[in-house]
């Protein structure tokens, strides 16, 4: 398989996307810190409707809450590093197949916990999104399938 500079560019740009997200949820807390209340407020008001943002289920820094829960953390981190290394060595359906295993493995954990089992952990969650986030990334990637430039 090539990789092109079309497929790097685009992989920059996901990259750059889902790892700032990352990082601003961190900066939330890190923000309040440092400037005091109501410093951050604005990050978490901005990540509120794709996330739940309960306390219990967030990593904290500085005794405070990032602005998105450990597994929406961790599955827009997952989704950045399969931009930058995820190979895509296989035709388009089989990585789809692929992201969609990783993707029901993810969902395995916060399952178990809705239906009662146990009360997952943010080192279960932290895994279950990476693993959720490198899965999606498979899932919906299809770019280097049909163009052929210059390989780098």
């Amino acid at each position: 398989m090539v990789i092109t500079k079309y497929d790097k560019a685009i992989r920059a740009v996901i990259y750059a996307f889902y790892f700032s997200v990352f990082i601003l949820s961190f900066l939330a807390p890190v923000l309040q810190e440092i400037k005091g209340y109501p410093a951050g407020e604005n990050l978490y008001s901005l990540f509120s409707p794709i996330c739940h943002q309960y306390p219990t289920r967030c990593f904290w820094v500085f005794e405070r809450p990032w602005a998105l829960c450990a597994r929406c953390a961790s599955g827009y981190l997952g989704f950045a590093v399969a931009a930058l290394i995820s190979r895509l060595q296989f035709p388009f359906w089989k990585r789809s197949l692929i992201g969609l295993l990783l993707i029901g493995l993810a969902a395995i954990d916060p399952l178990l916990q809705l239906f009662g089992f146990y009360e997952s952990n943010n080192i279960l969650r932290l895994i279950t999104g990476l693993i959720g986030g490198y899965g999606a990334f498979l899932f919906v990637y299809p770019l280097p399938l049909k163009y052929k430039e210059q390989a780098l």
